[in-house]
């Protein structure tokens, strides 16, 4: 193992400043990362309580800080414990340790960047407009074209599959343009299915590395890049994710419960019966020499101070819950990765550093199913999820229009900046963003210079269109999705 390979200065295209070694060009993508608009957008995103005034309330971004920070801390861990047996200077490691933890704490902030508003509901509804509006009107127009037929059930397969992961890296590479490092896209990269990709059977070898859709047909390219340049092999991971994902399984699981308390939806004393009930139902068939007492300490602890306190009685019980919890599991990710080393750097553990049966992955299951059962099915929770849902929806459906117009006309639209007899997908057209126009024009004018045959050039066209309405619409923060459906559907 030589993490040389892993953790190199190689961008996309040539950075401007020649001669930087690799922990100065970390810096350099820190600095890309934190300035760009894809994050600030973040305050305003979903993490599970959509539309949330209260700023106690964990947004998209205050989630992400805390995964970078639990993030930075198994790094530090994993490289004492490297340390520890001596193992830096045989990986290669000892003048990357700067790089190494940064890549993993911009992997941590950006790891939701691909999410559109509302969340997982929205990613639902891109998807079911994709089936039911997309996918027809692609077949109607090309299953007729025999030059389109090889490419053409890779097309609506892509396009029906949007996914958050994958949503990423095309926000990174195609949208902001930030040039990242090839190692910190790679970082990022949590899933290595292609969305076009059948989804793997259980127990089939990459089953959980492919569970869903990582990358798009226009970040492909880039995808293969990624693995050439850092010696990844076909569906296995960049083994810097597997941090990164633990460090988001950690602070998730957590966070979900701290803010239902935050909102009134747990009381602490209601909190802390169902935690100890579910460890023991879950507990309860372990062999002899199981410790069925972890859980429970930390609870018995966290509700002591809880009991004792005579102010912010809540913020106690939180605050030493969380915190035991988030120290003992960043310790047994970091232990799991130095066990596992060989597999992880090379990319083919196919599962979590948390998985195992062990008492810490039973602990985050505990977490899990209480958040499932009262957080996720909380009333306030799913009515602003279903109309989260309706607000993408009918924000698509509004946007259809440039879908319909047949390429002469669209390319017309797009030059002279307006059609005649087409008054609505003028003025829809005017609404897009021009980054996001910018990127469809940079997507065409590769396929012009391709000179491709017209029914394989109007698909693929078509393809980069619907990409550019669904690049528009998943950007957007739940507020400006919100105002803007209630804007242009005429609603008070």
């Amino acid at each position: 193992m030589d993490y040389t390979q892993k953790l190199t200065c190689q961008r996309f295209r040539q950075s401007t400043v020649e001669g930087r070694e690799f922990n100065e060009e970390m810096e350099s993508d820190r600095g890309r990362a934190i300035n760009s608009a894809a994050i600030r957008r973040l305050q305003q995103k979903t993490q599970v309580f959509p539309l949330e005034t209260n700023s106690a309330v964990r947004s998209r971004l205050t989630h992400s800080l805390e995964v970078q920070q639990t993030g930075r801390y198994i790094a530090k861990l994993i490289l004492a414990n490297l340390g520890e047996s001596n193992e830096q200077e045989k990986l290669n490691l000892q003048n990357l340790k700067d790089g190494f933890i940064s890549t993993i704490e911009m992997a941590c902030l950006l790891h939701d960047i691909g999410n559109p508003p509302f969340g997982h509901f929205g990613e639902e509804a891109i998807c079911s407009w994709s089936h039911d509006f997309v996918k027809p009107l692609f077949e109607k127009l090309f299953n007729d074209q025999p030059q389109c037929n090889n490419d053409l059930e890779k097309i609506i397969k892509d396009l029906c599959n949007f996914e958050g992961n994958a949503q990423a890296l095309r926000t990174l590479h195609s949208l902001q343009a930030l040039n990242l490092t090839y190692t910190q896209l790679a970082c990022l990269i949590k899933y290595t299915r292609a969305a076009y990709e059948e989804k793997p059977r259980e127990g089939d070898p990459f089953y959980y590395r492919k569970k869903k859709p990582g990358f798009y047909l226009t970040e492909e390219p880039l995808f293969e890049e990624i693995k050439q340049a850092l010696s990844i092999a076909d569906g296995c991971r960049f083994p810097l994710t597997y941090i990164m994902e633990a460090a988001d399984d950690i602070s998730y699981c957590i966070a979900d419960i701290d803010d239902a308390v935050e909102k009134g939806i747990l009381s602490i004393k209601k909190l802390n019966e169902s935690l100890e009930s579910t460890w023991k139902t879950l507990t309860e068939n372990k062999p002899e020499g199981f410790d069925k007492e972890y859980f429970l300490r930390i609870t018995g602890s966290a509700y002591h101070d809880y009991k004792s306190s005579e102010h912010d009685k809540e913020h106690k019980y939180i605050l030493k819950f969380r915190t035991t919890l988030v120290n003992d599991l960043s310790k047994y990710a970091a232990q799991r990765y130095t066990d596992n080393h060989e597999s992880i750097f090379n990319g083919n553990l196919d599962e979590s550093l948390l998985e195992g049966n062990d008492k810490f992955h039973l602990a985050t299951e505990t977490l899990r199913t209480i958040a499932r059962k009262f957080v996720f099915t909380n009333k306030e929770v799913e009515d602003l999820e279903l109309k989260g849902y309706a607000v993408i929806a009918g924000l698509l459906n509004i946007y259809s229009p440039l879908l319909k117009l047949n390429h002469k006309d669209f390319q017309f639209l797009i030059t002279e900046n307006s059609i005649k007899g087409k008054p609505i997908e003028t003025r829809l057209y005017h609404k897009l963003s021009s980054k996001h126009k910018s990127a469809y024009l940079k997507s065409i004018k590769e396929l012009n210079e391709k000179e491709l045959a017209e029914p394989a050039l109007h698909m693929l066209e078509l393809y980069h269109r619907t990409r550019l309405i669904t690049d528009y619409i998943s950007g957007m923060t739940d507020n400006f999705a919100l105002d803007e459906y209630k804007n242009l559907s005429a609603s008070i």
